[in-house]
C-alpha cells in the first residue's frame, strides 16, 4: 500500500471521529437548552402540595416568566428579518432537542450499505463455520496491516500513530463491526496471538532487529484503543437497530474426532 492508500483509508476513520465529537458537543447542547428554556416559554413543571391546584400555579409561573419569552417579544419590537430568524431559530431548537439528531448513526448506517458486497465476506466457509486458514475476510487483511504497524521503527523514524493519527485505527475497526467480523478478528488477529504468546512465556529476544518486548508494548497499545473503539461503535449500533435487532441464531458442533476413531 502507497501513503496515498493510507491517507485515503484514514479519511473514513476521521469522519467516524468527526460524528463522535458531533455526539459529545449535543451533549453540551443539552445543558444550553436547559438554560435556554425560559426564553422559549419551556417551563419546569413545579410541585403541587396537596389542595392546591397546578393550573393556577402553572399560570402564576408563565406570568412570571412572560417578559423573557423571546419569540413574542421580537414579534412586538422586532423588524420582519428579526422575527423570522427567531421563529426559525425557536424552532430549528425545538426540532433538536425532541428528535436527538446524531450524525454518528446516520454514517454508520450509509456505510453499511456500501459494504453489501460478498468481496467483504468471501465465500462461504468449506466447513460450514467459519474461515480459519484462508485470507478471504476484511478483517484478516487489517490483521495483517495492523502486524505490520506494531513493528517499532527506528530512532529517526515516525510511526503509523504520528503519520496518520487514530484514523486508520477507526477505519478498520468500523468496517470490521459493520461487517460483523469483530470475534473472529479478536481471536484470530496475529498480533493478539503474539500478545498471548508473550504474556505467557516472558520472553524479551531481538528477532530479525526487532526488539520483542517494544512490539509487544505497542501491539497492547493498539488493543486497548481498538476496544474502546469497539466500545462506542457497539453502543450506537445496538440504539440504533433497537426492537429490529435479528434473532441470534445458535448452532451447536460435535467436537472432531481423531481419525484412528474415525475409522472404527
Amino acid at each position: 500500500m502507497t501513503v496515498s492508500d493510507y491517507v485515503g483509508f484514514r479519511q473514513p476513520g476521521e469522519n467516524e471521529m468527526k460524528a463522535v465529537l458531533d455526539n459529545a458537543e449535543s451533549q453540551e447542547e443539552v445543558c444550553d437548552l436547559l438554560h435556554a428554556a425560559p426564553f422559549q416559554n419551556i417551563l419546569p413543571r413545579v410541585h403541587v402540595k396537596e389542595g392546591e391546584r397546578l393550573d393556577a400555579k402553572m399560570k402564576r409561573l408563565e406570568a412570571k416568566y412572560t417578559a423573557l419569552h423571546l419569540v413574542p417579544l421580537i414579534e412586538r419590537l422586532g423588524t420582519p428579518q428579526q422575527i423570522a430568524i427567531a421563529r426559525e431559530g425557536d424552532l430549528l431548537t425545538k426540532e433538536r432537542l425532541c428528535c436527538g439528531l446524531s450524525m454518528f448513526e446516520v454514517i454508520l448506517t450509509r456505510v453499511r450499505g456500501y459494504l453489501d458486497d460478498p468481496i467483504w465476506r468471501g465465500p462461504l466457509p468449506s466447513n460450514g463455520v467459519m474461515h480459519v486458514d484462508e485470507c478471504v475476510e476484511f478483517h484478516r487483511l487489517w490483521s495483517a496491516m495492523q502486524f505490520v504497524y506494531c513493528i517499532p521503527v527506528g530512532a529517526h523514524e515516525f510511526t503509523v500513530e504520528q503519520c496518520f493519527g487514530d484514523g486508520l485505527n477507526w477505519a478498520g475497526c468500523m468496517i470490521i463491526m459493520l461487517l460483523g467480523q469483530q470475534r473472529r478478528y479478536d481471536i484470530l488477529d496475529f498480533s493478539y496471538h503474539l500478545l498471548k504468546v508473550q504474556k505467557h512465556d516472558g520472553k524479551d529476544e531481538i528477532i530479525k532487529s526487532v526488539t520483542l518486548k517494544k512490539m509487544v508494548d505497542r501491539i497492547r497499545k493498539f488493543q486497548i484503543v481498538n476496544d474502546e473503539i469497539f466500545a462506542i461503535l457497539n453502543k450506537y449500533l445496538k440504539s440504533g437497530d433497537g426492537e429490529n435487532m435479528p434473532v441470534e441464531h445458535v448452532r451447536c458442533f460435535q467436537p472432531p474426532i481423531h481419525q484412528s476413531l474415525a475409522s472404527n
